[in-house]
């Protein structure tokens, strides 16, 4: 069964109305019935497009609607994913922090045990009355810790957002290209 076009009725008409142009001559009802005929597949016609554009008009606003909630959840859902980012990074940061404390505190007792173990008899030797040179010695182990720490904290944050860096370009990579948005008209 071959395909009809859904306007098969209207080219029908028309293929008529145009037959009946071909004639020669007309009497006057037959020129009242085909312009009656054509009146009132014209009226037809315009009562089918006013159903299609309120059908349309309404799947529009419908559309437009859903198109408006997809973006503000889009909005939202962005909003949360920043949030999400953020704490995560402060969580990252509140970690290696941690580790860099650990690592700098192990690192100072490490070097107190050496002066105390190493280089403190060295001082006595060289200066057996003057206890001020390794307290002096002591002091400066002290001053360091809190610049070693920051040291040792913007390193290793330094080394984690490298690796953050890189797989979140592996992933941008691994995942197909987004297809283009469409506009309704």
């Amino acid at each position: 069964m071959a395909k009809q076009s859904i306007y098969q009725n209207e080219i029908e008409n028309l293929e008529q109305s145009k037959d009946f142009l071909k004639k020669s001559e007309y009497s006057k009802i037959e020129l009242q019935m085909e312009f009656k005929k054509l009146v009132e597949n014209y009226e037809e016609l315009i009562d089918q497009v006013k159903i299609i554009t309120k059908i349309s008009d309404r799947l529009q606003r419908k559309l437009n609607k859903t198109n408006d909630a997809l973006e503000s959840s889009n909005i939202q859902l962005n909003d949360l994913n920043n949030q999400l980012n953020e704490t995560i990074d402060q969580l990252t940061e509140a970690k290696i922090g941690r580790r860099a404390g650990t690592i700098v505190m192990i690192i100072v007792i490490s070097l107190f045990i050496v002066s105390e173990v190493f280089i403190e008899p060295i001082i006595d030797d060289a200066f057996p009355d003057n206890f001020w040179v390794g307290l002096g010695l002591k002091l400066v182990v002290a001053i360091l810790i809190k610049p070693g720490e920051d040291f040792t904290n913007k390193y290793m944050l330094k080394q984690a957002r490298k690796k953050q860096l890189a797989e979140s370009k592996a992933k941008e990579a691994a995942q197909p290209p987004k297809p283009k948005k469409r506009r309704a008209f």
